[in-house]
């Protein structure tokens, strides 16, 4: 008799967007699409979110879960596009779970709240009815995990204050792994959740530009450069935080900072000697 063939789990993760909240054509707001298993995870929802995903090419009618990592409007304002989208399109009978920080529950209550309007008029239509819009929400806290079919899903804390409820993700399934910053200063309780990831996305901010920004301005425009630097990871931080987890491959995502490629490696590859990978939209990797 044959054995039968053991099955191979892969992680594969496409960058829906890389940017910030400034607009930019190439850099759409931060969002990652990731796949594994047969299930379809959204982690954040960015502007542009929605059309992304469908250049992507992933099959969004297996979108089973949306995962934002903290409220700030650039991680969230493009919900609405996804949730109508799949309302409108067919999508789903139900809508995906979606996981998020403290808050999430009233952030969708007072956002659909917001199209009450359109709910009502699509509803009487006949064809539709909010139960096909509104999706079941967990709000997670650190160390929150949950397991789906064959794969793990773990929340932990980090530092973006002053939001109050800011997490990272990571994804796990067999001996592979892909973990997902969210928006974070350097953090101790990152490192220890990315500890031997094959793959950590992390946000980033170029020094050089920022500390130029800060500099060169004053008033309300050097405050808030200021804000901006005290709250995001510097590109040279963040290759030593990828050296102290052992990351095996650091992709940098939603850039601040301007700078080109060659500006966020050679900061990053003063301290991390691994894999460097300054990301942009619809790039794609395989775990």
């Amino acid at each position: 008799m044959n054995s039968p063939v053991s099955r191979e789990y892969l992680i594969k993760l496409v960058l829906l967007g890389t940017g910030t909240p400034i607009a930019r054509t190439a850099r759409h707001g931060p969002s990652q699409i990731v796949e594994l298993d047969g299930d379809l995870v959204l982690v954040d929802c960015g502007p542009g979110v929605l059309h992304r995903l469908l250049e992507s090419g992933c099959d969004f009618y297996s979108l089973s879960h949306i995962v934002l990592t903290h409220l700030h409007s650039d991680h969230v304002s493009g919900l609405a596009d996804i949730l109508w989208a799949g309302w409108e399109g067919r999508w789903w009978s139900t809508p995906p779970l979606l996981i998020g920080p403290p808050g999430t529950k009233v952030f969708v209550d007072r956002l659909l709240s917001a199209y009450e309007e359109d709910i009502f008029l699509r509803s009487n239509e006949g064809a539709m009815d909010e139960t096909g819009l509104r999706p079941e929400i967990i709000e997670v806290h650190d160390g929150w995990s949950s397991r789906h079919g064959n794969w793990k899903l773990t929340a932990f804390s980090v530092d973006h204050k002053p939001v109050k409820h800011a997490f990272g993700f990571r994804f796990e399934i067999e001996a592979r792994s892909l973990v997902i910053s969210g928006d974070t200063r350097r953090c101790d309780n990152l490192i220890e959740n990315a500890k031997d990831a094959g793959l950590l996305v992390h946000e980033v901010a170029w020094d050089k530009g920022l500390r130029l920004a800060i500099e060169q301005s004053t008033g309300a425009d050097r405050a808030r450069f200021e804000r901006i630097l005290s709250y995001h990871t510097s590109s040279l931080e963040v290759g030593e935080i990828a050296r102290l987890a052992n990351v095996k491959h650091l992709v940098l995502s939603h850039l601040v900072g301007g700078g080109t490629p060659d500006d966020y490696m050679n900061d990053v590859k003063q301290s991390f000697l691994g894999e460097v990978t300054v990301g942009y939209d619809l790039e794609t990797f395989v775990i």
